[in-house]
C-alpha cells in the first residue's frame, strides 16, 4: 500500500491510498469520521480476487479533515466540496485516462460524494457502487433531525487518549465500531488517530465531523440524481436505520440506471462489518 497525495482546488492536500491492484481503477470513498484505510480489508480481498485476471486497482481517498488529508482551509465541509475533492483525485492521478474508466465505491457520505461528482461531470465514472448514500428523499422528515443529532454527538465524543491502547480499549465495540469486524477496527486505528502532545487523538476533529454532519441537512443531492447516467448499484443493510429500505429504493429509482439491493444481516457500516461479502459484491459489479 502506497500513500499518494493530490491537491484539491483550494490547495488542501488529499491523501489517497493505492492498494496495488493491476487493473481498472476502483476509487473507494469513506463516510464521515472514518478514513480511506478503513477500506483495507475490502480492498485486499478485491485485489486477491483479481490477481489471476488483472482485476481492479483499489485506491482509497481520505476526505478532507479525515485521516492523513488536510483540514478544510475555510472550515467548510459541504458535500459538494467532497464531490469536488473526488474529481481532484480522478484528475490528479490521471484515472479517467485509463482503459475502462473508473469504478466508484462509496459508503454513506462517500457514496453521496461519488454521485454528486458524476452529476457535476458526467463520464467521470463508468459505474458506481454506493452503500447507503445519504440523500434527503422527499417526504422524509428524519434527515435534518439525524444530521443535528449526529453533529451534537460528534461534539460530545471523547477524542483524546493517553495512548493507542487506551484508545483501542475505549473505542472497541462502542458506537459505530459495534458493527466493525476486528480487521476493519484495526484498519481504522492504523490511521484514525494521530500523535497529540502527550497522547493521541482522533484524526478527524470533532468540530470538523460536526460541520460535515451539519452540512448534510443542506444537501441537495436528490435533485442531482437524474444527472447520474452511469450504472449505479445502490446497496444497503437489512438492519440499518440510517437509510431505510423505502429510501434506498427511492434513491435507486431516481437514478436513470440505478438498482437497489438490501443485504441481509448487515447494518449501516456493512462494508466494515462483512468485508468478504462486500468485496465479492464489488468485484462482481466491477467486472
Amino acid at each position: 500500500m502506497e500513500q499518494l497525495t493530490v491537491a484539491a482546488a483550494d490547495g488542501a492536500r488529499l491523501a489517497c491510498w493505492d492498494f496495488a491492484g493491476a487493473g481498472q481503477a476502483l476509487l473507494m470513498v469513506h463516510g464521515v469520521s472514518l478514513h480511506g484505510r478503513c477500506w483495507g480489508p475490502v480492498a485486499d480481498l478485491v485485489v486477491a480476487d483479481g490477481l489471476a485476471n488483472k482485476g481492479p486497482r483499489p485506491l482509497a481517498l481520505d476526505m478532507r479533515g479525515h485521516g492523513a488529508s488536510d483540514r478544510s482551509p475555510n472550515g467548510r465541509y459541504g458535500w459538494e466540496l467532497f464531490a469536488a475533492d473526488v474529481l481532484s483525485v480522478v484528475d490528479g492521478l490521471g484515472l479517467a485516462d485509463q482503459p475502462g474508466g473508473v469504478t466508484g465505491v462509496g459508503h454513506s457520505a462517500g457514496a453521496t460524494a461519488l454521485l454528486l461528482a458524476e452529476a457535476a461531470r458526467p463520464g467521470s465514472f463508468s459505474r458506481i457502487w454506493a452503500w447507503e448514500p445519504i440523500v434527503a428523499v422527499p417526504g422524509s422528515s428524519l434527515r435534518r433531525q439525524r444530521s443535528s443529532e449526529l453533529a451534537q454527538r460528534a461534539l460530545r465524543r471523547r477524542s483524546h487518549f493517553a495512548s493507542l491502547d487506551e484508545a483501542r480499549s475505549h473505542l472497541e465495540g462502542r458506537g459505530l465500531f459495534a458493527e466493525f469486524c476486528p480487521e476493519a477496527f484495526e484498519a481504522f486505528l492504523s490511521a484514525g488517530l494521530v500523535a497529540d502532545g502527550d497522547g493521541t487523538r482522533l484524526a478527524c476533529r470533532a468540530e470538523d465531523e460536526a460541520a460535515a454532519y451539519a452540512a448534510a441537512s443542506e444537501d441537495r443531492s436528490w435533485g442531482r440524481l437524474g444527472e447520474v447516467r452511469c450504472p449505479v448499484a445502490v446497496r444497503g443493510g437489512q438492519t440499518s436505520p440510517a437509510v431505510p429500505r423505502p429510501e434506498l429504493e427511492a434513491i435507486a429509482a431516481r437514478l436513470p440506471a440505478g438498482e437497489a439491493e438490501v443485504m441481509p444481516g448487515l447494518g449501516h457500516f456493512g462494508p466494515f462489518q462483512a468485508p468478504a461479502t462486500i468485496a465479492a459484491d464489488i468485484a462482481g459489479w466491477a467486472r
